[in-house]
């Protein structure tokens, strides 16, 4: 079955606010309450860690519950439902935080917030996988969700120029911008979603999984694979996430509108491309496309590094440009894999587990985001940078700063890529499934 355009776009529709609340707790939100709140540096770093792991164990329970979950809208729209709600409370209370807040209201109003989008991610990305058993058809939709996340980087960072271009001084400041948006349209969008798109292309039981299941569950090399490649790529993502406004500012000497410009072609770039992508995995199949990705990516983010300066504005924007062409594809394929992988899995005789794959995969990949947060926040306050806007740092700190920029996406992609294209199980699912 192949889904209308348009059917898919209200699909990818949450993506989009869940995005725009995702975007700023890497890049904007742990330099937002480090320098102008003044919240000690190494203190926010260990705060957004610590949430983070917090939520590692909580997406596998979400997974679990939302597969056994029964109700006239199916598994997996009540979760939308309510995480929306919780969501919205939560972005209003992180973007939005009184006079004098201190690291007890940030770890707080963190947790609501991720609980939350944890109730959002897992479930409505299960539900695509759902939609459609077709292989190619699955690349399709996968396509449109991650199209969807980055329409919503997109607009999140344009959105704050755009604001102030019209109301001028009285304009919201960025991360205040980011969280209007997000309260406004993430109700919207998972209500029509809820309303306009099928729940699942099939309804079965779900037993309760015990330790003994649990233990079969992760002994399935294919998916052990698929978690690692997912665990590398998160963690050069946020690594480059977490330093991208102070390497581009420190470091290149570009201002705070210049460096989100170049955040904003680097999201552009992988938007216009993932039809490219889609492509290549039709023709090549996706474990080997997402492979190529990679190294693409990696590649070219080598060579952004030697390039980019403030003083060469159009030449760095290009440079981004071309770095960010393969930076989504991984991600879409990967849940795409894990789809496939779960159909035959069922095939073989055991349960349904969508949600808890997709769960683990989400888990995986928050883990990628948390660690960089973690570690390299304290690292850089260890080595004496000072992330206050318009701040003087030492060559000593500098150095690190760049240091780490350049060696993080050789060392966890690499191997990333080298997986990805030994993958032989995706091989004989494309041959199998035919080449468009």
């Amino acid at each position: 079955m192949s889904f209308s355009v348009g059917r898919l776009l209200v699909y990818a529709g949450p993506g989009v606010p869940v995005a725009a609340m995702g975007l700023p707790l890497v890049a904007f939100l742990p330099p937002f309450y480090a320098g102008e709140l003044g919240l000690d540096l190494a203190t926010v770093g260990v705060i957004f860690f610590i949430v983070r792991a917090l939520d590692v164990p909580f997406d596998p329970l979400v997974g679990h519950w939302a597969d056994n979950t029964k109700t006239r809208l199916g598994r997996f729209k009540p979760w939308l439902l309510g995480g929306g709600l919780l969501a919205t409370v939560g972005v209003g209370a992180v973007f939005f935080p009184p006079d004098g807040v201190g690291p007890l209201y940030l770890l707080v109003s963190l947790i609501l917030l991720y609980v939350g989008q944890s109730c959002i991610n897992v479930p409505h990305t299960s539900w695509g996988a759902t939609i459609s058993s077709d292989y190619h058809e699955r690349s399709r939709i996968f396509s449109f969700w991650q199209g969807g996340h980055l329409a919503g980087l997109i607009l999140v960072l344009i959105l704050p120029a755009v604001l102030a271009q019209l109301m001028g001084e009285t304009a919201p400041g960025a991360v205040q911008a980011m969280g209007i948006f997000t309260v406004v349209a993430l109700p919207l969008t998972i209500l029509l979603a809820v309303a306009l798109v099928p729940r699942s292309n099939s309804r079965s039981d779900h037993p309760r999984i015990g330790w003994k299941e649990l233990k079969a569950f992760f002994a399935q090399e294919e998916l052990r694979r698929l978690l690692i490649v997912d665990i590398l790529f998160s963690l050069a993502g946020g690594s480059l996430g977490t330093l991208l406004r102070f390497f581009l500012e420190q470091s290149r000497g570009f201002d705070d509108t210049g460096s989100s410009l170049m955040l904003l072609a680097f999201f552009i770039s992988g938007f216009v491309f993932l039809p490219v992508w889609l492509g290549i995995a039709k023709k090549i199949g996706k474990a080997r496309a997402a492979g190529a990705a990679v190294f693409f990516q990696m590649a070219m983010h080598c060579a952004a590094f030697f390039i980019m300066d403030g003083e060469r504005f159009w030449i760095s924007m290009l440079a981004i440009f071309i770095a960010g062409a393969g930076f989504a594809a991984p991600t879409f394929l990967l849940r795409a894999m894990l789809a496939d992988y779960n159909d035959d899995a069922k095939a073989a005789g055991a349960n349904d587990r969508i949600g808890l794959l997709n769960a683990v995969l989400t888990t995986a990949q928050k883990l990628g985001y948390a660690v960089p947060v973690g570690v390299l926040f304290p690292l850089l306050s260890l080595a004496g940078f000072d992330p206050e806007p318009g701040s003087r740092n030492s060559d000593e700190a500098l150095f690190w700063l760049e240091a780490v920029w350049i060696v993080i996406l050789p060392i966890t992609l690499i191997p990333a890529g080298v997986i990805l294209f030994r993958e032989q199980t995706d091989r004989r699912r494309h041959e199998a499934g035919g080449v468009t």
